[in-house]
């Protein structure tokens, strides 16, 4: 299946923001929307193809996740190709390539053929309004603030698919951006919690939480031994700050600034993976949890 990065809608980005904090992977996902501000595009220069460098030993674990249930997070593998999002013109758009004008029918066709035709291209579909509502719906179903303002309305059409290879991350907006009746192109490394996690648990930050501050060592220690003492859970590895960075990077293709936030958190190995959601539910308002959901694997 297609990875679709879902939109931020100009009315849902107006909601009264939630105090969880998402995961990066989501983080990144939610970056894309040409109906919020546009990110920073990443580097044009190709990426390397070499995995960030992992020194796992430097993470810091209270003594309840040292346990056979807790460890550092795998080394690899490192995710090769990606995933492209092409969101297309809306009225009024904002986006200089659009001219205030939505896309035409014989303009959505070409686009469609030119993806199609691109060799680093594997796959690529069309997804309508509605279709992007379901997908956002599915992607963020514990998200009830935005979902409750959210309607089909607010998202543009795009074309989304698969890149082959990782080279082809970084090159590939600037080669979409000017094609008539594209608002805004965004390409990603795949996630690389995806396929070794069922869950994750994000720690409050010190800006997270709406103002609370930080997780304290407490709080740390009681969400270890609430995973350790749980028998849907089979393991959970224990993701540090500087790892998260290096995950949101490689999702980037490149190094991402060091202002943007990351948290400290869990990703959850359940037996059985259709729990997902429950244990969420179980999990999201301990102290000192910032957010928590499921590991996506389309």
């Amino acid at each position: 299946a297609v990875a679709v990065l879902p939109v931020i809608p100009p009315m849902a980005a107006q909601a009264a923001p939630s105090p969880k904090t998402p995961s990066p992977e989501a983080s990144a996902a939610r970056a894309a929307s040409p109906k919020t501000q546009p990110p920073k595009a990443p580097s044009s220069e190709a990426p390397s193809l070499k995995a960030p460098s992992l020194k796992t030993s430097s993470l810091k674990t209270s003594s309840s996740a040292t346990g056979r249930k807790f460890s550092p997070p795998p080394a690899g593998p490192w995710p090769k190709g990606g995933t492209f999002s092409v969101f297309l013109c809306w009225d009024d758009a904002p986006w200089e390539n659009c001219h205030g004008k939505a896309v035409t029918a014989e303009q959505r066709r070409a686009l469609g053929e030119r993806l199609r035709a691109m060799p680093q291209v594997r796959d690529v579909r069309f997804v309508s309004r509605q279709e992007a509502l379901a997908d956002y719906r599915r992607a963020y179903a514990e998200d009830e603030v935005m979902l409750s303002v959210l309607k089909a309305g607010d998202l543009p059409e795009s074309f989304v698919g698969t890149l082959r290879d990782r080279a082809d991350i970084a090159p590939f907006p600037a080669a979409i951006n000017r094609v008539p009746g594209v608002a805004n192109a965004g390409a990603f490394g795949h996630p690389f919690w995806r396929y070794k996690a069922d869950a994750y648990l994000t720690l409050c930050g010190a800006d997270d939480c709406a103002g609370r501050g930080q997780a304290t060592p407490q709080e740390r220690k009681a969400v270890e031994a609430r995973l350790a003492g749980m028998e849907e859970v089979e393991h959970v590895y224990v993701e540090d700050a500087a790892h998260a960075r290096r995950v949101l990077s490689f999702m980037w293709a490149g190094r991402l600034p060091d202002s943007t936030a990351v948290s400290e958190g869990y990703f959850v190995k359940l037996a059985d993976p259709a729990d997902a959601r429950s244990f969420v539910a179980t999990m999201e308002e301990l102290p000192g949890v910032g957010g928590a959901g499921v590991v996506e694997t389309g």
